[in-house]
């Protein structure tokens, strides 16, 4: 019986532990065609501002789906901001706006918040190099 128990306790214990590192996703509260523009404003440690505008299609569509599959998990504490600061702002059809900042800790990891859904999540993924290449796409400036 002492067994049987130590079995079952020992199953509770590692499927726990395997459930801490289950991915999430941001889950927006639109569709990519309810876009009809999204303003980029990137702020860097020397107090640099760019901004950029897209409103093609295939860029709103790219950055909705890259978003929408990235993985994330809830971020528990504040870190030191390494100076990099990016602002989304979706421009949906309905005259309201959706926001979404990415706030760089290190090199490919940082934090995504929304206040617009409340929440604020953790991410290593290179969202710094994304905007970037923003650039490479059709553009207003």
């Amino acid at each position: 019986m002492k067994k049987v128990f130590t079995f079952f306790l020992a199953m509770v214990v590692i499927f726990g532990i395997s459930g801490c590192g289950k991915k999430e996703y941001i889950v927006f509260p639109f569709s990519a065609s309810d876009v009809v523009k999204i303003e980029t404003y990137y702020s860097n440690s020397e107090g640099d501002t760019k901004e950029k505008t897209l409103t093609e299609e295939a860029d709103i569509d790219y950055l909705y789906t890259f978003f929408s599959e990235l993985p994330v998990k809830d971020a528990n504490s504040d870190s030191t901001n390494d100076g990099s600061t990016i602002k989304f702002v979706f421009d949906l059809s309905d005259g309201t706006n959706y926001e979404l900042v990415y706030i760089g800790i290190a090199i490919k990891k940082g934090y995504l918040q929304s206040e617009t859904s409340d929440f604020y999540y953790f991410t290593s993924s290179d969202i710094i190099g994304v905007w970037a290449n923003l650039s490479k796409m059709r553009l207003d400036f």
